[in-house]
């Protein structure tokens, strides 16, 4: 399976690395399906069918295979050079659903299979496959797919028992996380409950619990990676004795890069990144991932690729992973970079940042709330980071704000946007803004009569704008409502 994989892959890979246009990508994809056994001149692969669904509609897949004219899986092919956004799997999921099929093949710059399990809401990508040779699931993949081994049982089968090792992956994980982040107790529990059983007849628990405050526990990923916690076990208290530990403040510094606005840890870090690639658009993600070695964060790393990601399984919420936070490089690798920041391993960062010659400031408590009576007068610059990456300008006076040229804004409408609303808004876009690859930048300054009217056009659909938008210091437009 492993040869015949590297033969239906290899084409797919020239493709990618010539960057060809989703036509030409389609009639290879194609030709490489024949390989599986599959076969044009019998309707096995049927190129865009134009399918009748209820009374009146008709839907066209990219690819539907058939066999003895019976339809088996349906396949959404995307140039290989594109990012997969949500719309690109909605689409699929769609076609799967109208056709009655449990699953669907995505080809684009990887291969994904998604699976639409009986009674969820949302299809689960159960399989993710880079283009590359020699790729053990790419095996599995051309045994499942293969004509003459496919049956929609074995699918499911098989969908079903990745889901289940996911999720006992996931439960891992959460373990592992948890003890990465927590060696110090974790640890020294253990050891406690260890030492106390072989040596308790001969040392009293303080003498244990004492030794053991004299040593630092950490755990580290076995990549080599440094976990974000090294903390000393702390001295145990005296029998008796009353303490009362204070509650450890969130610490919310945010930070600004070159003078531009303030922002929160995680926010500020892609947006570092982002620079950077922007700075040196020739650099490849070897590069990229040498000036942002994984160690600056601990065990998720700064930036991972998101075939990384699906196909470890590391929960998609621990890096920023929206249609506008993911970052390409040079050589067309798609990127992530990691949301999992705090005050152990943001300075890390600082000081990358300043050696790689960007001037860092700090706001220090940032978010707390304002002291002293707000400004009455003159024009607020303030962002606006909600399914979009926007900067404004709110003038106090006449209580309008203006999204200025730059920012960009959610390509897509909420799926709750109101008739009249989406209407507005698409004249708004066609206006205001322009299409760049798949983001949707404003090309020119934008007025708004207020700030939730300039909300709606940047996050897609209702938002308050009164909350939604914030000052250089993260407070609300609110507090300068009249």
């Amino acid at each position: 399976m492993q040869e015949k994989w590297n033969q239906f892959v290899y084409y797919l890979r020239e493709a990618k690395k010539n960057g060809v246009e989703e036509p030409e990508y389609h009639s290879t994809i194609e030709a490489q399906l024949q390989l599986l056994g599959w076969m044009r001149y019998k309707n096995e692969i049927c190129h865009k069918p134009n399918l009748s669904i209820g009374n009146n509609g008709h839907i066209q897949p990219d690819i539907l295979i058939q066999k003895d004219d019976k339809k088996q899986f349906v396949i959404e092919v995307k140039r290989p050079l594109h990012t997969q956004i949500a719309k690109d799997r909605d689409q699929l999921v769609s076609y799967m659903r109208q056709l009655k099929l449990k699953a669907g093949i995505y080809i684009g710059e990887h291969i994904e299979i998604f699976y639409d399990q009986p009674d969820s809401e949302n299809a689960v990508s159960v399989l993710s496959i880079p283009l590359e040779l020699d790729n053990k699931r790419g095996a599995r993949f051309v045994e499942l797919f293969s004509k003459d081994r496919f049956s929609k049982e074995a699918i499911v089968q098989f969908c079903e028992d990745r889901i289940k090792e996911m999720r006992h992956q996931e439960s891992l994980n959460k373990i592992k996380d948890h003890l990465i982040t927590d060696a110090k107790g974790q640890i020294t529990e253990g050891m406690k409950m260890y030492l106390m059983e072989k040596y308790g007849n001969t040392f009293s628990e303080s003498d244990i619990v004492g030794m053991l405050a004299s040593l630092n526990f950490t755990a580290t990923p076995k990549d080599g990676q440094q976990p974000v916690v090294d903390t000393p076990v702390p001295a145990p208290q005296k029998q008796g004795s009353v303490t009362t530990k204070a509650k450890q403040e969130h610490d919310k510094t945010q930070y600004s890069i070159n003078g531009s606005t303030f922002q929160g840890k995680r926010r500020f870090v892609h947006q570092l990144v982002k620079l950077y690639v922007e700075q040196h658009p020739a650099a490849t993600f070897a590069e990229l991932e040498n000036v942002f070695p994984p160690t600056l964060q601990g065990s998720y790393g700064v930036i991972r690729t998101i075939d990384y990601i699906r196909e470890k399984g590391v929960e998609e919420y621990r890096y920023l992973m929206k249609d506008n936070e993911v970052l390409r490089s040079a050589d067309g690798v798609t990127f992530a970079v990691c949301s999992q920041w705090g005050i152990g391993n943001t300075p890390r960062v600082v000081e990358l940042a300043k050696n790689l010659g960007y001037n860092i400031s700090t706001s220090g408590e940032a978010s707390a709330p304002v002291s002293g009576t707000p400004q009455k007068e003159g024009r607020i610059t303030c962002v606006l980071t909600r399914n979009a990456n926007a900067k404004g300008i709110f003038d106090i006076s006449t209580q309008s704000l203006t999204v200025l040229k730059g920012s960009t804004i959610n390509p897509q409408h909420l799926d709750k946007i109101k008739p009249d609303t989406k209407k507005k808004r698409d004249a708004l876009i066609a206006e205001f803004t322009e299409r760049r690859g798949d983001e949707l930048v404003v090309v020119k300054d934008a007025v708004f009569n207020s700030p939730s009217g300039a909300a709606v056009f940047c996050v897609g659909g209702s938002s308050n704008g009164w909350k939604d938008w914030r000052d250089e210091k993260n407070n609300e437009l609110d507090i300068y409502r009249k």
